[in-house]
């Protein structure tokens, strides 16, 4: 189930945000005064969901971000993060899916297309958004690594731009 994060996710949510296999791919656990601003304003942020287990009060799995106007030349952008003891169990790929469907139908339905960016090296990660039926538009550097980004999009043919 997906529902907006709330203060009572506290814990998961500065866990996903501070453990290192999570943020392998992220540029490493958030630190300092990043990690106290996101603890401080996480809670009904728009756009930002818990990932639970069965009912609303169920333990977190994850957390999924909708972005609206991303800096991806404004497209929609979903980005997400589960916990490891999670991983492997399809959680992260139905909830990607729930999410991408939401955003579509409700975000951006005068532009039907959604994007994610991951990793070249998020092998893992690139599987979920093809099981979800994203396809690779681009492929680019940014934050010294290689960049994969998936769109739902119509003409992903490599001609977008991140």
């Amino acid at each position: 189930m997906l529902r907006p994060a709330a203060r009572a996710d506290a814990a998961a949510m500065s866990r996903l945000w501070t453990d290192a296999g999570v943020r392998r791919y992220l540029g490493g656990p958030v630190r300092g005064e990043a990690l106290r601003s996101r603890e401080r304003g996480y809670a009904g942020a728009v756009g930002l969901f818990a990932a639970v287990l069965g009912a609303d009060d169920g333990p977190v799995v994850g957390s999924l971000l909708v972005e609206p106007e991303s800096r991806r030349d404004g497209r929609t952008e979903v980005s997400y993060q589960l916990l490891p003891e999670r991983w492997g169990r399809g959680y992260g790929r139905e909830a990607v899916a729930a999410v991408v469907s939401w955003a579509l139908a409700e975000v951006t339905p005068e532009r039907p297309e959604v994007v994610a960016v991951t990793q070249e090296a998020n092998v893992r990660s690139r599987r979920l958004l093809e099981a979800v039926g994203m396809r690779r538009v681009a492929a680019f550097t940014e934050w010294g690594a290689p960049q994969v980004l998936y769109s739902t999009g119509p003409g992903g043919t490599g001609g977008a731009r991140p």
